[in-house]
């Protein structure tokens, strides 16, 4: 037995199962309303803008809906284990549109029937089809199929295989380039495209400069690394490169499309500053407090176009627990402060809009701080369990800094789905 998703007037195989609230007219086939939106939620993505904001929202409360019928949906799955017949499970949207049946097809057929799991019906076999251990059937999401799609147009022949753990394996021209959960597939995927985050995905692809008075110039276009990094010259702060053009643009358009999801900030030093986490949210506490920080995980996918901030990421600080989206008003400032004790030492920052002045101290003394102007794109490391501040900004500014947790921090992080607005 195989299960299948399609639309119904597209390819069905075996049995045709109604998954939409309600069938088509004149539908004879069986109807399983248990995999069907609610008509609240149903009513609600009709009204709605039906842009990338609503598809996560509506992803968000339809998730909610699956979890509140846990019990049933256990028993669907224990009869299709006996079940010989194929089924496709359809829905009126075209293969590629937005729907929940892709989400059925992850968190419920991949997640409890893997080994049963056909995919989409009529998306191409030669991408969407991979066979692992000669026996397993797993396929990819219409999203990451469509930028495997994208690279190749591109003169780009990534491959992109699927994994037994819902992980996937990423290779260019014969190099690897790890392994990624689909969030992280995103944003390599994403990545792969532009010019600013191919050769950092790629080392073999970062190809010298060369500067107009004929010396090697790569230096100027510096590759991101670890914040392990030795700082440049006799600097506190490790310059790691520079967001520019349409790489830069992308980015601050996405902090503008989520700033009415943001929330003031939970830091007692930044005064009107606007945030949003990624990954996930710490609740701060100092080192006098001696209360222990609680950290809870942030589901994946809750921001659309998370990902390219996520993949940037983790060249900058790689394996870092946490993201914080930042938007400083003009005229606010965060206070000179060192970070959290839940906080690992070592942070990365991007400047993504508005200029700002860094002050940062390399002896823990706040009489000696050093300054450095931020502009727009400057990518940056520095040890954020040294005292640092940001002074007010003249103009609007957005940053977003990469953050690692320590050990026992991770240990008691609590997994939820939060509702932080």
């Amino acid at each position: 037995m195989t299960i299948y998703t399609s639309y119904y007037k597209g390819e069905i195989k075996g049995e045709a199962v109604s998954i939409s609230l309600y069938p088509p007219k004149g539908w004879t086939g069986r109807h399983l309303p248990l995999f069907a939106p609610t008509p609240e939620l149903l009513y609600w993505w009709k009204s709605s803008a039906k842009d990338a904001i609503a598809e996560q929202e509506y992803k968000r409360q339809f998730r909610e809906i699956l979890d509140s019928r846990q019990q049933l949906i256990g028993l669907w799955v224990e009869k299709q284990k006996n079940n010989p017949q194929d089924i496709t499970l359809c829905c009126f949207e075209k293969t590629g549109d937005f729907c929940h049946r892709y989400q059925v097809g992850e968190v419920v057929v991949q997640k409890y029937l893997p080994e049963l799991w056909g995919g989409e019906i009529g998306t191409s076999r030669t991408q969407l089809r991979i066979i692992q251990a000669g026996k397993m059937n797993l396929t990819s999401p219409p999203k990451v199929l469509s930028l495997i799609d994208k690279c190749h147009a591109s003169g780009f022949p990534v491959v992109c295989d699927r994994l037994t753990c819902g992980y996937y394996r990423v290779s260019l021209y014969g190099e690897d380039l790890g392994d990624w959960s689909e969030l992280g597939v995103l944003g390599v995927l994403s990545g792969l495209r532009h010019e600013f985050y191919r050769p950092r995905l790629v080392p073999s692809l970062a190809t010298p400069m060369v500067a107009a008075d004929g010396k090697n110039a790569t230096a100027d276009v510096a590759v991101p690394q670890p914040v392990a990094a030795q700082p440049e010259s006799s600097e506190l702060i490790t310059r790691l490169g520079k967001l520019e053009d349409e790489e830069l643009a992308q980015i601050q358009d996405w902090c503008k499309s989520i700033k009415n999801q943001m929330f003031p900030s939970v830091s007692q030093y930044a005064d009107g500053r606007l945030e949003l986490h990624l990954r996930r949210f710490v609740s701060l506490a100092s080192a006098k407090s001696e209360k222990k920080a609680e950290v809870k995980v942030i589901e994946p996918g809750r921001y659309a176009g998370a990902e390219v901030i996520e993949a940037l990421g983790e060249k900058l600080l790689p394996d870092f627990h946490q993201a914080l989206i930042l938007f400083y008003p003009a005229g606010t400032q965060i206070k000179v402060h060192r970070d959290s004790p839940a906080y690992a030492s070592g942070a990365a920052q991007i400047n993504v809009m508005g200029r700002a002045r860094f002050s940062i101290s390399g002896c823990q003394d706040t009489r000696r701080m050093e300054s450095y102007w931020l502009e727009e794109g400057d990518c940056i490391a520095f040890d954020n369990k040294q005292s640092h501040g940001i002074d007010r900004v003249v103009g609007d500014r957005w940053c977003v800094c990469f953050f690692r947790l320590k050990a026992e921090c991770l240990e008691g992080e609590r997994v939820e789905q939060l509702s932080l607005v």
